[in-house]
C-alpha cells in the first residue's frame, strides 16, 4: 500500500497544499501514538485532545502527510511532511482510509444495522443465517469484532474511520463475503462510516436514549438518518437497499422520507413486506409463520418474546434481499440459541433468572413484558443506570421498570464519574410515580413486597440480597449490563459480570431450597 499525495488529494475537499508534492504515504492514522515512517496523519478534535496539538510529534515519528482543518504552524517543517488542509477532518478520514487500504466495503458485502434497539440480536441472527448459507460473515459490533481467525471486544460499537477500514481490508484477506456492521447515531454523526461502501442499511426503531449527545430527538433522528440519505445513495453498490421497521413511528417517517434507493418494511404490520401470518410465543421461544415475497416461512427460535420475533422480521428482511435460501434462513434462525446478555438465561434452582442489556426505557419495557409472557409468578427487577450518560432517561426508566415489575431493586450500573446515590435519585422519580413504595432493605422483615423497592448502592450486595430471597416461581431480571465483564467506577474497570456474580451467588445457596434462611419468609402486602 503506498500513495502519491495527488491520489489523496483527489479524493478529498482539499482548500490548500504545503510542502513536497511526490510526498507518499504506507498507512492513516488519527492516533499521533501510531504514527510510522510514511504515515498519513489526520488531525481530529476529540472530547478532550485535539489532532492538531500533535502535528510535531507526528512530524518527529515519520509522518509524511498531515490533514487538518487549520494551517500548518509557522515553524511547521514542510520540507519533511506535506500539510492538506480541508474543511472537515472527520470526513476526510474516511475517504483516505478506504482509498489507502484499496477500497475493501467495495469488495464483500456490507450491511449496516441501526436504531437505538436490536442491533446485536439482529447482527447475531443474520450472522447464523450466512453461516447455514455457507457464507463467511464478519461482524463489527457491541460485543465484539470478529470474523475467522479473529476476535476481540469492542470497546465501541462503532469504531474510528480509519479502524474500521483496516478492519475490512483483514476481513477480505480473511476471506469473508459479508460484513454485519453495528451502526451507532455517534458513529454516523461523526462521519465515521464515511467511504463505506453499503449493500444494505437497516433501521430498527428509535426511542429515548443518547440525548446528552444528541440534545433531542429530531437530532437523534437526523443523525440515523445520515446513513439513508447520504452513506446508500451514494454507494456504487448495485441497488442499495433500506431495509426498515414499520412498527416503529420513526420508522414509518424514514420510509416515507427515504429515496433513491430499493426499501423493503417488515412489521406485524401486514402491510409490511415481511410480517408475520400466525405467530405462538412461549418459554420455550418463538414459533411463526412469516409472510415473504416468495412465499411463506415457518420460523421456529428458542429466543424469547415480540420484540425478538421483530428482530428475527428484521433478519429475514436481509436475507431476502441478499437471496439467502429460504432452507438457510429457518436454519439460521433455529441455530442460534442465545445471544450474550440479550435475555441470557442464567440456570438457577432459585427461581428463573435472566440478564439483559437493557439500558433504555424502550427496551426494558419489551424485556419486561417478553418475561411477564413467560413467568410463572412474580417478576422482580434488578436496575440501575449509567453515569456520564443521558439523564433525562433516569426517571423514565424507572418508571418503566416499575410499571413491568412486582418488585424492583434499585442498584449500580456504570456509575463512571458520576455519584452513585445522585443516578438512583433520579431514577427513584419514576419509580415513586408508579406507586411503588419504599421499603429498607435491612428491615427485620426478609420477605419481598409487592409493589415495593429497595435501593442497594452495591450491585453484588443487591445481586445477592435479592437471589436470597426468590421464591421457585419468581422471575429476576438483572437488567442494564447485559454482556459487559466490568463495572466502571470513577475512570477504574473492576472485573463484574451478572452472570458469573448470579451463578457464584446461587451456588452457594442449598440446591432444591427456594432461597436461603429468607425461604420461609412472610410475603408482605402491597405498600406494608
Amino acid at each position: 500500500m503506498s500513495l502519491g499525495l495527488t491520489d489523496i488529494i483527489k479524493c478529498l475537499d482539499t482548500q490548500e497544499v504545503w510542502g513536497n508534492p511526490k510526498a507518499c504515504i504506507e498507512g492513516v492514522t488519527y492516533d499521533s501514538r501510531q504514527v510510522r515512517r510514511n504515515s498519513l496523519f489526520v488531525a481530529i478534535k476529540g472530547d478532550k485532545t485535539d489532532g492538531y496539538d500533535f502535528v510535531y510529534k507526528a512530524s518527529e515519528s515519520g509522518a509524511s502527510v498531515i490533514i487538518a482543518e487549520r494551517n500548518p504552524p509557522v515553524d511547521f517543517d514542510l520540507d519533511r511532511t506535506a500539510w492538506v488542509r480541508v474543511t472537515n477532518s472527520r470526513k476526510a478520514l474516511g475517504p483516505v482510509a478506504d482509498l489507502a487500504y484499496g477500497h475493501p466495503s467495495q469488495q464483500m458485502v456490507l450491511i449496516g444495522i441501526t436504531g437505538t434497539n436490536g442491533k446485536t440480536t439482529t447482527t447475531f441472527l443474520l450472522e447464523s443465517i450466512l453461516k447455514s448459507a455457507d457464507f463467511v460473515p464478519g461482524i463489527i459490533g457491541t460485543i465484539s469484532h470478529r470474523w475467522p481467525g479473529f476476535e476481540t471486544p469492542a470497546s465501541n460499537t462503532t469504531p474510528e474511520a480509519s479502524d474500521i477500514q483496516k478492519m475490512l481490508s483483514e476481513m477480505r484477506l480473511s476471506g469473508v463475503t459479508h460484513v454485519l456492521m453495528e451502526v451507532s447515531s455517534h458513529g454516523l454523526f461523526m462521519r465515521r462510516l464515511d467511504g463505506c461502501a453499503f449493500d444494505v442499511g437497516m433501521f430498527t426503531n428509535l426511542t429515548h436514549d443518547h440525548l446528552d449527545f444528541h440534545q433531542d430527538m429530531a437530532s437523534y433522528y437526523k443523525a440515523k438518518k445520515i446513513l439513508f440519505d447520504e452513506l446508500l445513495p451514494s454507494s456504487n453498490k448495485l441497488m442499495p437497499c433500506a431495509i426498515i421497521n414499520l412498527d416503529d413511528s420513526y420508522g414509518s417517517m424514514l420510509e416515507k422520507e427515504t429515496v433513491g434507493v430499493q426499501k423493503i418494511t417488515y412489521g406485524f404490520n401486514h402491510q409490511a413486506d415481511i410480517h408475520p401470518l400466525s405467530k405462538e410465543i412461549s418459554i420455550s421461544g418463538i414459533k411463526a409463520n412469516v409472510h415473504i415475497p416468495q412465499g411463506e416461512l415457518s420460523i421456529e427460535s428458542e429466543l424469547a418474546g415480540s420484540f425478538n420475533l421483530s428482530n428475527i422480521l428484521a433478519a429475514v428482511s436481509v436475507s431476502v434481499k441478499l437471496n439467502v435460501p429460504p432452507e438457510s434462513i429457518v436454519k439460521g434462525i433455529k441455530s442460534l440459541k442465545t445471544v450474550p446478555g440479550r435475555l441470557q438465561r442464567v440456570e438457577s434452582h432459585v427461581g428463573s433468572l435472566f440478564v439483559d442489556y437493557a439500558h433504555t426505557p424502550n427496551a426494558i419495557k419489551n424485556v419486561l413484558q417478553a418475561l411477564r409472557e413467560i413467568s410463572g409468578d412474580r417478576l422482580i427487577t434488578l436496575m440501575g443506570c449509567g453515569g456520564d450518560r443521558d439523564r433525562t432517561k433516569r426517571p423514565i426508566m424507572g418508571l418503566e421498570a416499575a410499571t413491568g415489575s412486582d418488585f424492583l431493586v434499585i442498584t449500580s450500573d456504570n456509575p463512571r464519574s458520576e455519584d452513585p446515590l445522585t443516578i438512583i435519585e433520579q431514577i427513584e422519580v419514576g419509580v415513586i410515580e408508579s406507586g411503588f413504595k419504599k421499603i429498607s432493605h435491612d428491615s427485620p422483615h426478609y420477605g419481598i413486597s409487592e409493589k415495593s423497592y429497595v435501593v442497594i448502592p452495591d450491585r453484588r450486595q443487591a445481586i445477592k440480597w435479592i437471589i436470597e430471597r426468590l421464591q421457585p416461581k419468581d422471575t429476576l431480571l438483572l437488567a442494564g449490563k447485559g454482556h459487559e465483564t466490568y463495572q466502571e467506577i470513577q475512570g477504574v474497570r473492576y472485573p463484574f459480570d451478572d452472570r458469573l456474580v448470579a451463578l457464584e451467588i446461587i451456588s452457594s445457596l442449598k440446591p432444591g431450597l427456594p432461597g436461603s434462611a429468607y425461604s420461609n419468609a412472610v410475603i408482605m402486602a402491597p405498600g406494608a
